[in-house]
């Protein structure tokens, strides 16, 4: 890591701090220290920088306040993963009451192209227009039957390769354990849009129910560091018999 010494004694107003703050923060956004890893201790930060060891504490609690790094006592400070609950980020949750037991869902990978981005995704993920966007549908099955129909869309530039990801990663990892594991990408909060809707022709055949039945329509805006949205995803789910279950922490 280069030293920011040199930038003590010039005349730019910019507080040390925050000069070694956002030096840090590219850091752990270029991938050097992925989710999980310990950064250097402080002292070393100190002895690197040339600076007080003050300084540093005051860039690195900055970093903790905003959920990039998080401490653990004894042990150090440590680059940040998902933030959310593990437990709130299965986004399908099927309950028929509150004592009922969540059946476990079997997910299938319909298809997974690369097509350009178009509005309001383009919009909603902050793209310049003619983007590539990874689509990727999905069928979340119950018991019996499908009861989730699931289209994500990925902005390309941000994750390389991911049509290369074997079938199995998108059937045996949630979609974000895979986005961070491979791009050192953590989700750090989520947005949703919850409405009923009618069930089209597609819809329809996925979920093996009749065209223009009732569906929850759910809309999700997922954003890692910066507040950078990352995927747009659009679920139909089928909730006759069960109720969606959301466990707010």
């Amino acid at each position: 890591m280069p030293s920011i010494a040199r930038n003590i004694a010039d005349q730019d107003p910019t507080p040390v701090y925050f000069k070694l703050q956002m030096q840090l923060l590219k850091e752990i956004e270029n991938g050097r220290w992925p989710p999980g890893q310990r950064i250097p201790p402080e002292r070393i930060l100190a002895e690197t920088h040339k600076i007080s060891i003050g300084t540093v504490k005051k860039a690195i609690l900055n970093l903790v306040n905003e959920g990039y790094l998080y401490r653990i006592q004894g042990k150090g400070t440590f680059v940040a993963g998902n933030t959310l609950d593990p437990e709130s980020l299965r986004y399908y949750r099927f309950l028929e009451s509150f004592e009922d037991e969540e059946i476990e869902l079997q997910i299938k990978l319909l298809n997974l192209i690369i097509t350009k981005s178009s509005e309001p995704i383009n919009s909603l993920l902050r793209l310049k227009p003619n983007q590539n966007l990874y689509e990727i549908r999905r069928a979340f099955w119950g018991v019996e039957k499908p009861i989730v129909y699931s289209i994500s869309y990925l902005p390309q530039k941000m994750f390389p390769d991911l049509a290369g990801f074997p079938k199995q990663k998108f059937e045996n990892v949630p979609l974000y354990i895979a986005l961070e594991e491979s791009y050192g990408l953590p989700t750090i909060f989520n947005r949703e849009l919850i409405k009923t809707a009618r069930a089209d022709k597609d819809t329809a055949e996925v979920l093996a129910i009749r065209k223009g039945s009732p569906v929850l329509f759910v809309e999700m805006l997922s954003f890692t560091y910066k507040q950078k949205p990352y995927e747009y995803r659009k679920s139909y789910c089928v909730t006759h018999t069960r109720s969606l279950f959301r466990e707010l922490m």
